[in-house]
């Protein structure tokens, strides 16, 4: 391989890296005062966060970021599960967040006197997707710094 080849195909191999790092650099920034826990997964593909606030019952924020996933096969397995255990989504609609189309749900679920309701949104992160996944106990209204964490993370140029 001539010396020019090996080049461009290092200048094309480094775009991609950047390219790859670049759509991997969303960050959520959690709601403040709330307790934080999280790690990667072993391979480094998959970050899990998450957020909670005590109470009863407490509410969390789970913030997963998979580049093993895709964004058209996450929203398909949220669709699937809710028709196969016939959930109705008081919320489900397309959005945007970080400038890209996303995906919306929420939901209650759980026993009389002792529900919750679940927010999803659904993001495409470049070959990936990021997940995050607000639960309150459905009397309790949505709390103003996930709102605040959400509006944040949406506004991040994507």
């Amino acid at each position: 391989m001539s010396l020019r080849s090996y080049l461009s195909v290092a200048a094309v191999a480094a775009g991609l890296a950047f390219a790859t790092a670049a759509s991997a650099a969303v960050t959520f920034v959690g709601p403040e005062g709330w307790s934080h826990s999280g790690q990667p997964s072993a391979d480094g593909k998959t970050q899990f966060d998450q957020w909670k606030l005590g109470g009863d019952p407490p509410q969390t924020v789970t913030v997963i970021q998979d580049q093993n996933t895709s964004y058209a096969d996450s929203l398909a397995a949220v669709k699937k599960n809710f028709a196969d255990n016939h959930i109705r989504a008081g919320i489900d609609k397309d959005a945007t967040c970080m400038g890209r189309p996303s995906h919306d749900v929420e939901y209650t679920v759980g026993p009389e006197n002792h529900q919750i309701t679940v927010n999803r949104w659904i993001v495409p992160d470049g070959n990936g997707v990021v997940t995050i996944t607000y639960a309150r106990g459905s009397k309790d209204d949505p709390d103003k710094d996930v709102e605040k964490a959400l509006k944040n993370f949406c506004a991040q140029a994507g």
